[in-house]
């Protein structure tokens, strides 16, 4: 595979010249599309790299990972030199469409080596506040972004958000750099919930967040049929995250218990094997898919 544009120079000069070696995009398709470096948003959408990389596991979130490293560089440059950014993630689109995307077939294993490199490549630049924020799990980001915004931070514009994160760290002692680093991230995180009364053994601990453990995909018949995983406290069938199965979670030395708002508790047993058995009430998306209590799960690679 060609290599990626080359690594990115913190030179706002060449911002203008690199602008110009590009097609400009129309507005009616400037208005349409995602900002310079971010995600690619899997709405239903006419662009065939973003449908193929959403489609795919392992480019969706390399894609993902490149967004989060994109972003924190974005904020740790002066103003002044965000054009250039912004003009070499469109040489990396380009360079996608390019080398990825070849007479309209995509090729998922070159986007999400593309996205990889990338990453490395924006990462090198940055600082240990905005590094720890880059290498954030992205289900464990989008989950900070939802729990600051229950604290009234907003999530856009980027400008707002960062000036109410760094109002937040001064609050708390902590240098206003408008990073979600984590100490940051400890000041959003969540109470632990009472255990309802007799649900739970007596030596269940309540967890924060999923572990990543089940974080991988498990198979529901093979691993290239819809797989389903637990991340960002929820049960999601492939990319989506099923309504009514978010959770708080416990566990205790053998097993995970979670409890969706109503009902009983959903127990998942981790096996020597990796694999994963399934007891207590199973949530309708999997019964109706024939997941009966003792199914055994295979993990996929």
């Amino acid at each position: 595979m060609p290599s990626p544009p080359p690594r990115f120079l913190i030179l706002a000069a060449l911002a203008g010249l690199l602008a110009l070696a590009l097609p400009q995009p129309s507005r009616a398709q400037s208005a349409a599309s995602v900002p310079p470096g971010a995600a690619a948003a899997c709405d239903p959408s006419p662009d065939p790299l973003a449908t193929a990389t959403c489609a795919d596991p392992a480019a969706r979130l390399a894609d993902r990972r490149r967004a989060l490293a994109h972003e924190a560089l974005r904020h740790q440059l002066h103003p002044a030199q965000r054009a250039g950014l912004e003009a070499d993630a469109r040489a990396f689109g380009t360079f996608l469409q390019t080398h990825c995307l070849p007479q309209g077939r995509a090729d998922p294993a070159c986007i999400a080596r593309a996205h990889a490199a990338k990453r490395e490549d924006l990462r090198r630049w940055l600082q240990p506040p905005a590094t720890d924020e880059a290498d954030r799990d992205p289900v464990e980001a989008e989950a900070l972004a939802a729990r600051l915004a229950a604290r009234g931070i907003p999530q856009a514009p980027p400008e707002a958000q960062r000036d109410a994160i760094a109002a937040l760290q001064r609050q708390a002692g902590l240098p206003p750099t408008g990073f979600l680093d984590s100490a940051t991230a400890a000041l959003a995180a969540p109470a632990p919930p009472p255990a309802p009364a007799g649900a739970l053994p007596p030596d269940a601990v309540w967890l924060p967040r999923f572990p990543a453990a089940l974080n991988t995909r498990f198979a529901l018949t093979g691993c290239d049929g819809p797989a389903i995983s637990w991340a960002g406290n929820a049960l999601r069938i492939g990319e989506i995250a099923e309504p009514g199965e978010s959770y708080e979670i416990f566990a205790d030395p053998e097993r995970f218990y979670l409890l969706p708002p109503a009902g009983p508790a959903r127990i998942l047993e981790g096996l020597a094997d990796g694999t994963l058995r399934l007891s207590g009430a199973i949530p309708p998306a999997l019964a109706r898919r024939g997941v009966r209590p003792g199914t055994i799960l295979r993990r996929c690679g």
